[in-house]
């Protein structure tokens, strides 16, 4: 094990080889929809998703201040925007973070992928030149995204930092909407099926779909999150059932906080429904795709259903989705995936749970 804020590389696996070993570890379920893509849909992909968790791991990190933090962001932002990736400028930006970031203990594997960083730029060099520029723009955006959100977190007084649904909307796209541009950019760029109109009808899904995925997880995380200092939950929900944000955990206001949570469900379900859209409107000849983004849909609306069902969630009851729950999941969408009706009906049978 290597001391906490050592950031010398670990691995001397290959890139891609490291790429596809350190997946499962930061990422078990975005690991399953990954292996199945094939090619460059799936390097590019995987390089995606590792650099975007390593922006995740900055944005979820303490610093001892605003300035210590915003300074690792633009100097990952510079990376790209620079597009200098020299052995230098990357050990420069892990010093950074490594000498005034606050770690802590149980997030070895997320500061194991930053230690590493040069393995996954290596693996991102080796994509063609029109992969590479559509991860360059969805990092630059997502990190100068996440970098005015984590500001605005640092000027509330409150855990809840999010005001209106605009608000929740915003932090959404910037945090899992940016990959839905990515993938539907991507996926332009592999596929010769995918004309303008088709591309910007599933680029508005696909971001839409983005911030459904993000919701549940705000939802199921929601406790956690606020044992943290932080909630996702914004403040007009929450005071539309005649409840203060302060008083939103507190035992005795549980009925009333309920009927937040099921608004926030309610509007995470109709991002889902677009996810679904998406899928349906993929081209057939990408079936490994429309597997690739049919998994996470289910997973996220079993989720939900499950939410919705457990009463005890704001009392810090965890939402988990069993892993026989999952292959079965897998194995049926599997088997429907080829039929747009049948994953139609299928998706009803789960929706109207809801």
């Amino acid at each position: 094990m290597p001391h906490h804020n050592d950031f010398s590389r670990q691995s001397t696996l290959p890139p891609h080889l490291y790429c596809q070993a350190v997946i499962p570890k930061v990422s078990r379920t975005f690991a399953i929809s990954i292996r199945v893509l094939k090619g460059d849909f799936h390097k590019s992909v995987l390089c995606s998703y590792l650099l975007c968790r390593i922006l995740d791991t900055v944005e979820d990190s303490s610093f001892p201040d605003f300035a210590h933090q915003e300074t690792v962001f633009n100097s990952f932002t510079e990376l790209f925007s620079r597009e200098d990736f020299s052995d230098r400028a990357i050990q420069s930006w892990l010093e950074l973070f490594f000498t005034t970031a606050l770690l802590r203990q149980d997030e070895g594997d997320y500061y194991d992928l930053l230690r590493n960083t040069d393995l996954v730029i290596a693996n991102f060099l080796t994509l063609p030149g029109n992969y590479r520029k559509v991860i360059k723009d969805c990092i630059i955006e997502m990190s100068r995204g996440m970098l005015s959100m984590v500001s605005k977190r640092q000027q509330s007084s409150t855990p809840f930092f999010l005001k209106t649904e605009a608000d929740l909307d915003k932090y959404c796209y910037f945090v899992a909407g940016t990959v839905g541009v990515l993938t539907a950019r991507l996926l332009r760029e592999y596929s010769g099926r995918i004309n303008h109109s088709l591309f910007n009808y599933l680029e508005g899904k696909s971001v839409s779909f983005g911030l459904g995925l993000q919701m549940t997880n705000i939802l199921k995380d929601c406790w956690a999150d606020y044992q943290r200092g932080l909630c996702y939950i914004p403040e007009t929900m929450i005071s539309k059932h005649n409840l203060s944000a302060a008083g939103f955990f507190e035992p005795q206001n549980l009925k009333k906080a309920q009927k937040t949570i099921d608004d926030l469900i309610t509007l995470a379900a109709g991002h889902l429904d677009d996810g679904l859209d998406l899928i349906l409107s993929i081209p057939r000849s990408q079936f490994r795709v429309k597997l690739s983004c049919l998994w996470p849909l289910f997973f996220a609306i079993t989720t939900l259903i499950e939410t919705k069902r457990n009463r005890k969630l704001l009392l810090g009851e965890v939402v988990k989705i069993s892993r026989a729950r999952v292959q079965k999941l897998m194995r049926k969408t599997t088997l429907l995936g080829w039929n747009n009706k049948s994953i139609g009906n299928y998706y009803e049978s789960f929706r109207v749970l809801l």
